[in-house]
This record gives structure tokens, sequence and C-alpha cells, in this order.
């Protein structure tokens, strides 16, 4: 005989050989012995499940001669030998894919009326994709499904039953077939691995029972495809170069380098992906499917029960469902199903999954809204660390061991820097007996427990760099000015700059107090005009109209005090700015001709006015005409 593939061989002939379908067979089965048939039925699916191979045993039970009182078929008699060879003529399979159209469905109401092939038999009407049937084929279909023969029996397969015309899904009974558990259908391979003497590894069962997705006939196909590519063994090798996967340690090292945001490792694993031949695209769907599990690991304690994999994954999922944050679980998800999206309309497979690591490892090159919770997260978690580093290192010693006076390291006599082996007490020796010089004053209140500031330089007494900013504690009612010069006992020199040195320095004066005060001081500031620098002082003038601006300058103490800090930084030392009234500046005179007169000064002149139509007929060039 020529040779048949695994799925067709091993179809089955009796409803006890259908795997994973009991609530559907038991059913069938009572109907059939208790001769309650109905007259349509409408089977529903997934693919390869069984739907068609149960009708064919229905047709085959209802019109066996020998049937056993299960309700099974004999499969000897010439009905049942008819019937498995699809030499039937009472057993009509249609396609509904092409024959969709009202003249096929008229050519079946038809044929209805006829009389079966055998005394007594039942004609059987398989109508496979019956979803493919367009609407008015449908309609025309609903008097003769609703109220056939009593010898026919109508079957309607399908996989996307929503698809159907509700009038047809109420007119039959409906029958859901289910996908096959990984276990039941790894079970039924090895038992036909066993018949054709193949050398199965139950791990390779496992690989091929869980990329079937529950259909029995894509199992078989594989099975059978895998054993000729390994001569016989059936193994996971096996498994991933036919189907092209990624091993089971590129998903634990994708996981890997998402918590570390390890780009380059993420990077490095799609390269050698694809130098390997996986299919990236089942890469990605796999690793959704991965990454579901790790979700599912984090909210759901009782994992056995809602998923369907071997106990050494589940151990996998949990295990990286403690590393993995919570957020990065969802955002590789998204990322991933987006990925996923652009993959099935035809994007470049390793720039679309790239483009996909980069946003999971490098949040700050993602802008949605979970990237930007991953990257806060990350960043407490690191300032956390970070605390508690400062809090062990805030741990003073009270007998330090390099001594310093006024910030300055000691020398040791012999030149070099004191290595501190005698240090924390006053006048003793170091180590080639010199004695060292004291780490006390008498009255000057620095002591070696509390280390002096800076030597006195140009710049000390000034607030540091960005220091008035850094003083601030969010809002312009928090303020708090740097310290004062006198509290450092260090005096500044006064700021010696001309006035066009002051102007230039203004503008930056005015900016940082809108940055450190808000728009509102800032619009007292913003209208004051420097008018002189003499003798450390600076005055400026408000408009003389502006008398509310000039008041609020002079009663707000801390705007003052402020100010005077940011233009002492800005000049390198110490001014004062006070705030006068200015009635604006004398205009010299100029050769330019004197505002036109007012109307009263027109009059009071004694010029009579001018005519209004005059003056337009003079300027348009026109000439008044009466009536």
């Amino acid at each position: 005989m020529r040779y048949q593939a695994l799925y067709r061989k091993y179809r089955p002939q009796q409803f006890s050989e259908i795997i994973g379908q009991d609530h559907v067979v038991d059913t069938l089965l009572r109907e059939i012995t208790d001769d309650k048939i109905t007259h349509a039925y409408l089977f529903a699916g997934p693919r390869g499940t069984g739907k068609t191979t149960s009708a064919r045993l229905l047709a085959k039970s209802l019109n066996c001669t020998n049937r056993r009182p299960d309700g099974e078929p004999d499969n000897e008699c010439a009905s049942c030998v008819a019937i498995t060879e699809g030499a039937s003529l009472d057993v009509i399979e249609l396609d509904a894919a092409s024959h969709n159209k009202v003249e096929d469905v008229r050519e079946i109401r038809i044929n209805v009326g006829t009389v079966a092939a055998a005394a007594g038999a039942h004609r059987v009407y398989i109508l496979d994709e019956a979803h493919m049937l367009s609407r008015a084929a449908g309609n025309a279909l609903l008097k003769t499904l609703e109220e056939p023969p009593e010898h026919v029996v109508f079957v309607l397969a399908t996989t996307e039953p929503y698809k159907l015309l509700d009038t047809i899904r109420s007119r039959a009974q409906r029958f859901d077939f289910h996908p096959v558990a990984t276990e039941v259908l790894g079970t039924y391979m090895a038992e036909i691995a066993s018949r054709e003497g193949f050398d199965a590894r139950p791990d390779g069962l496992a690989m091929i029972a869980t990329n079937a997705r529950g259909s029995v006939r894509d199992a078989l196909s594989l099975l059978e495809q895998v054993a000729a590519l390994g001569e016989g063994t059936v193994d996971a090798e096996g498994v991933t170069r036919v189907l092209g996967l990624a091993d089971g340690d590129a998903f634990t090292g994708l996981a890997t380098a998402i918590a570390n945001q390890d780009a380059p490792a993420a990077l490095g694993l799609v390269a050698r992906l694809a130098s390997q031949g996986a299919d990236l695209r089942r890469f990605v769907a796999d690793a959704l499917g991965f990454f579901r599990g790790i979700f599912l690991a984090q909210y759901a304690p009782n994992l056995e029960e809602i998923t369907d994999e071997p106990a050494d994954v589940l151990t996998e999922w949990r295990r990286i469902a403690s590393e993995l944050p919570a957020t990065d679980v969802l955002r590789t998800i998204d990322q991933f199903s987006d990925a996923l999206i652009e993959l099935r309309a035809g994007r470049e497979e390793r720039l679309v999954l790239e483009l996909a690591l980069i946003r999971l490892t490098r949040p700050e090159t993602a802008m949605d809204e979970q990237a930007l919770v991953s990257r806060i997260e990350r960043l407490e978690q690191a300032s956390h660390q970070s605390s508690v580093v400062d809090q062990e290192s805030s741990v003073v010693d009270p007998h330090p061991e390099s001594p310093a006076i006024s910030g300055q390291t000691l020398a040791s006599p012999s030149g070099g820097v004191g290595s501190g082996a005698g240090g924390g007490g006053e006048g003793q020796a170091s180590a080639d007996g010199e004695p060292e010089l004291p780490t006390k004053t008498d009255d000057e209140g620095i002591s070696d427990e509390e280390p002096s500031g800076p030597p006195p330089g140009p710049t000390a007494g000034l607030p540091p760099e960005g220091g008035a900013r850094k003083e601030r504690l969010g809002s312009e009612d928090k303020f708090v000015s740097p310290p004062k010069v006198e509290e450092t006992g260090v005096d500044l020199p006064l700021a010696d700059v001309s006035l066009a040195e002051f102007q230039a320095a203004w503008p930056a004066i005015v900016a940082s107090v809108r940055t450190q005060f808000g728009a509102r001081r800032h619009a007292f500031v913003k209208v004051a005009e420097p008018l002189a620098v003499a003798g450390g002082v600076a005055t400026l003038g408000m408009p003389s109209h502006q008398h509310f601006h000039l008041e609020q300058l002079n009663a707000d103490t801390e705007l003052r005090v402020a100010l005077d800090n940011i233009a002492a930084e800005q000049l390198g030392g110490t001014i004062t700015l006070e705030f006068v009234e200015d009635d604006g500046p004398t205009q010299p005179a100029t050769d330019e001709p004197e505002r036109a007169p007012d109307k009263d000064q027109l009059i009071a002149d004694g010029t009579p006015p001018d005519d209004p139509a005059d003056l337009i007929a003079d300027m348009l060039g026109g000439e008044v005409v009466s009536e």
C-alpha cells in the first residue's frame, strides 16, 4: 500500500479511540443507543480536535447493520467499510468553502428528498467549514435544516461558529470540541511512536505536545516530521530544528538581560538566534507565553491549577518572577505584543525585535507610561541603597587618625604627608619621635571633632555654586538665603564694578529671581533699571507710576537679602541694592518737529477749525458738487 500520513493512518474508527473529547463521545453514544438522534448537529472547535472524524463515526453508527449495544459500529459490515473507504452513497461530505452559493444549497435541497441507498439507512450530510456559507446560502438552507426528511441528518463542522447565522445555530444541537490537554496528547503520541518503532524521548514528546496547541493532527504531523529528521529518534533537539525554536536558555537569558538592563546581552541573544536560523517571529510569540507564565507566577499562587505546564517550567517561572519587577514583566508583554503585530504586518523581523529589546533594557529610550514607572522605581531603589550607604558612612570616629587644622593636612617633619600613626592627641609624637603640631586651639572654638571651613580667599563667605537654589525647600515661601558674611567671620571685598558692568549682569540677576521665587516676585524686579553704582551700593530706579512694585520690594526683606546675595555671586563681591522712584531721564532737545498742538490749543489761538468736507476733498483730490 501507498504510505499514509500518521494522522490519516491512525484516524479513529470507533468513538472510544477519540481522545480528549469525552463529553462529546458520551453524549453521542447515549443518543445513538436511545434512538434519540436529532436532525442537525453543529460541531465547533479548533482544528485537529476530531470534528469531521466524529461526524463520520456518527454516520457509521447510524448506518451500521451490526451495531454494538454500546452504540459503537462493528467496522465490518458493508456500510462501515464503504464509509471508511469514502465510497458510501449515504454519506455526503461537502466543503462549504467551495459550495457556498445559493445554487449549491438548492442542489442540496433537491437531493435530500431522495431515499437512502440501503433500506432503513440514514443519509448524512457533513458540511465542513460551514462558516464559509454566504448569508444568502445560509438563509436558503434554513427551511431544509429545520425540517429535513426523517432519514436525513445534517452535521455542520466549523472552527469559527460565531460567523454562522444565529438562525442556523439555533436549529442545530451544538457540541464544542476542546483542545486536547498536553499530558493526554503526550501519552497518545508515545503510543503511536511505540507502534511505529520510533525512539521517542519524553522531552521531545512534551515539546511536540506543547507546540501542537491541543491539535491531534498537528501533533502527529510534527511527530512524523521529527522522526524523519532524526532517523527514527524523537528528541527536543529535533523538535527545535524542525520548528526553528529557540532553546530554553534563550528565554532565561532574555529575562536576565531585562532585569539587569543589559542591552548588549539582549542584542547578542538576537544575533545568536539569527545565526542559528531560529524563527524570530516564533521566538517573539513564545516569549509572550514565557512572560505570561512569569506574570501568572507573580499573581497566582495556585499556578498548577491554572496552567498546563510541566513542574520544571513552573519552577523556572517562579524563580524569575521573584527577581523581575512586575512593571518590567507587564512592559515586556506589551512590547512583545506590539512587536508581534508589526511582524505580522511585514516589518523586518530582526530590527523589530532589536528595537523592542532596546526599549525594554533602556527605559529612557521609551516614553510610554510604563517605561517612566519602571525608571522611577529603579531610581527609588538606587536612592534607597545610596541612603543606606550614607548612613553607614556617617559614623564619625571621635579620634580621627589624620588631624587637620582649617581643612589643611598636616605635613610630617620629613616633608611628607602625616600618616597619623600617633594622631588624635595633642602634642603626640610621630613615628620618628618628632612632636607633631597640636590639633586643638585654646579659645577659637575649633576642635578636632569639628573641622573648620576652607581657608580664606577671594570667594570665602560667598554661597557655593548653586547654593542659594539648593537651599530652597520647594516653594517661594520656603526659600532659605545663604549664610551672611558676618557669620563666617570673613569680610568680602566690595564689588568694584562700573555701571555698565552692573547693567550687563542685571538680566542674569533678574532671571535668577524668576527661577528661585516665581513669576510674582520676578514681576517686581524686572521693571527696575540700574541708575548708578558707587561705594558698593547699586541704585535702581522704579517707574513713578508703579508705586505698588516699589512698596513691595522695600517691604520684602527676604527678597532684598536674596538679591544682594545673587548680585554678590554674579559680581564677585558684596554689593547692596537700593530701589528708588525714578521719573525717567530728561529727553534731550532734538531737531525733530514738535508734536502737533491739541484741539484746545488751536481754539485758544483763535484759529478757525478746518471744514471736514474741504479736508477730505483736498486729501482725495476731489470736488464738492452741490445739488
